[in-house]
């Protein structure tokens, strides 16, 4: 065979593979944005609700909730979102306005909207800039009240006992 043979190899040969660029990886804070699509509530904007809210999944709070909310997976209050009582719950993301307790199981992301009036207990906690925030945050393990100090013992009295 010459160099400038006419004589072409007519085999097949496969088609190099395209590039898929790998996958990014999780990120964490994403994961909290958008309730999962298992077991979640909606409370749209312009709904009232005055009363207890005990929900298993997830609930997304777009109106207005009077009274304690308790979920076991995440609370979402959107800007339009507003909370008048406690919200106990694993995590939470916060846009809207809340007056009242936060126990927040593992994270607490409150975004650059959002006001909070009111104490925060949660394990982790992220925050933008613009959140207004008036009360006290504890972190991590719960912290240990301290004991009260203790009361000095009455000195005991004397009694003298006469015989007349």
């Amino acid at each position: 065979m010459s160099i400038f043979s006419s004589n072409k190899d007519t085999r097949d040969t496969p088609a190099a593979p395209a590039y898929v660029p790998p996958a990014p990886a999780p990120n964490p804070v994403a994961s909290h944005a958008t309730p999962s699509s298992s077991n979640y509530t909606n409370i749209a904007d312009g709904t009232t609700i005055d009363g207890q809210i005990k929900i298993e999944g997830d609930v997304k709070i777009e109106g207005i909730v009077k009274g304690t909310v308790t979920s076991k997976g995440r609370v979402i209050i959107s800007t339009s979102g507003k909370v008048d009582g406690d919200i106990i719950c694993q995590n939470a993301d916060i846009s809207g306005h809340v007056t009242g307790k936060l126990k927040i199981a593992d994270i607490l992301i409150l975004k650059g909207n959002a006001v909070v009036d009111g104490d925060i207990n949660t394990g982790k906690l992220m925050m933008e800039n613009g959140v207004k925030f008036n009360g006290n945050c504890s972190m991590g393990a719960p912290v240990p009240q301290p004991a009260a100090a203790p009361q000095p013992a009455p000195k005991p009295v004397n009694t003298v006992q006469t015989s007349a």
